[in-house]
């Protein structure tokens, strides 16, 4: 049930790629003052730990791995209490994922949009300095940044087509061209209300 004081708090930021989750929730998390965690950050770690930055990565960890490593980490935190903003685009083909989350702790969901989320994919893309590094290019079968930003703006279409919308709990839409609307104040009051 949603509002139970006591249990572990789970505001779940999803949308499309692109579409400004990991900028909400990192200030929504900072606001609050409680963890924030995405699936892209854990994928990172995983990736450094196999060396991405040492120019000998040994391995490129799947993205169900990653997966299941942040739901885990998720699920570890609001066991202890600790409730947390995670970034996660839950797909319709893995319901589990979203059942997880919802069993572990008192789930509420910020949903992201804007008009122009591939642009920011690409743009992000051709910036990120780890998918620029050579051994990284190398493991994942890419000849250059553009190359695997071609790709990429393939499988993120595939992504929001795969995405789920609808949730079995309280959702808020976020517009995110520009400033958000609604504003932090309004996503705090939401993400802390309770009943």
């Amino acid at each position: 049930m949603v509002g139970d004081v006591g249990r572990a708090r789970v505001v779940l930021i999803t949308g499309a790629p692109g579409s400004g989750k990991s900028t909400l929730g990192a200030q929504l998390a900072a606001a609050l003052r409680v963890p924030f965690l995405a699936r892209d950050d854990v994928r990172g770690g995983l990736l450094l730990t196999a060396g991405a930055w040492t120019g000998e990565l040994s391995r490129v960890p799947s993205g169900d791995e990653a997966v299941d490593a942040f739901l885990d980490t998720v699920e570890g935190l609001l066991a202890r209490g600790v409730s947390c903003v995670v970034e996660y685009v839950v797909r319709t083909q893995r319901p589990e994922d979203l059942e997880r989350i919802v069993a572990a702790g008192d789930c509420v969901v910020i949903m992201t949009r804007c008009d122009d989320p591939m642009e920011r994919v690409v743009e992000r893309n051709l910036s990120d300095r780890l998918i620029a590094n050579p051994a990284v290019l190398s493991a994942i079968g890419a000849a250059s940044v553009a190359e695997h930003t071609e790709a990429l703006v393939d499988r993120m279409q595939q992504v929001v087509h795969d995405m789920r919308v609808e949730f079995p709990v309280p959702v808020m839409h976020v517009d995110t061209n520009g400033e958000s609307e609604p504003d932090l104040d309004a996503m705090i009051a939401f993400a802390t209300r309770r009943g």
